[in-house]
């Protein structure tokens, strides 16, 4: 059996076979205040709590970019993880500033990595605009950047689809509302999780990319107001502007066989 739990944000949690994977966990969510006018800091209370939580010993933590609301709870989530972190050389910068950069598997794209009875592969992606029709923060996060981090200085590093099989189900993590055709060649999974913001600027985000990898299950997700707490009953409010019917109609449109599945943060199913 595998355990699906959405984290809020992109952050996504599969349990099975008694380990755990988490991809891009955030659980901080900094306010607008702190994003926009101030430094970013990870809320040991937050992830430390949600860490204890775990059913299961973390057995790996893969990052798809660097951007603050992927990246930064990252360093202070490995304290709590037995295996590797896996993404971008931002991220094993990033983890460098808290002397952990030994701790990160660097890709470059198309790297199948064995972990437990996991294994993952790091697609070669791009990122949605998403900001005034752009790309927020591209480049490489700073190696002589110190911290605290601004919101700006978690660049965007190396952008990966983080495709993860475990127990017999295949799932791929878009973490931003854009992609790479030639990559998702002769790809499939069972189940999508797919980025809502930015998701009109891409015509074929909604239509061929889910025509290529013919999921069964999608999980809409990243649509929730990332600088807002998350409410004891899971509620948080979404961001604004997504026209999140039109892109729900959209999608089942192009693959009407798969099942749409809207979750509150850190609501789990079980596949």
């Amino acid at each position: 059996m595998v355990t699906f739990r959405w984290l809020g944000t992109a952050g996504c949690e599969i349990t099975a076979k008694g380990r755990t994977m988490l991809i891009d966990p955030y659980l901080s969510r900094p306010s607008k205040r702190e994003i926009f006018l101030g430094f970013l800091t990870p809320r040991e209370d937050s992830v430390g709590a949600y860490a204890e939580s775990l059913s299961a010993p973390c057995a790996a933590i893969i990052v798809g970019h660097t951007h603050f609301d992927h990246a930064l709870d990252i360093p202070l989530m490995a304290k709590y993880c037995e295996g590797p972190v896996i993404g971008s050389e931002s991220l094993q910068t990033l983890m460098g500033f808290y002397g952990e950069e030994e701790r990160v598997i660097v890709c470059k794209g198309n790297e199948r990595i064995q972990i437990s009875a996991a294994a993952v592969t790091m697609i070669p992606s791009c990122h949605g605009r998403v900001l005034m029709g752009k790309v927020p923060y591209p480049g490489e996060i700073d190696p002589s950047a110190r911290l605290p981090l601004k919101a700006k200085e978690y660049r965007l590093g190396g952008m990966f689809m983080p495709h993860l099989e475990i127990d017999g189900i295949s799932f791929i993590h878009v973490g931003s509302a854009n992609f790479i055709e030639s990559e998702l060649e002769g790809r499939w999974c069972d189940v999508l999780c797919l980025c809502v913001p930015g998701w009109e600027y891409a015509a074929e985000y909604t239509t061929s990319l889910l025509q290529m990898l013919k999921p069964s299950l999608i999980i809409p997700f990243h649509f929730d107001d990332f600088t807002l707490p998350v409410g004891k009953d899971g509620y948080v409010a979404s961001l604004p502007f997504l026209k999140m019917k039109s892109f729900i109609e959209r999608i089942g449109a192009s693959v009407p066989k798969a099942t749409i599945r809207i979750l509150r943060p850190f609501d789990s199913i079980e596949l």
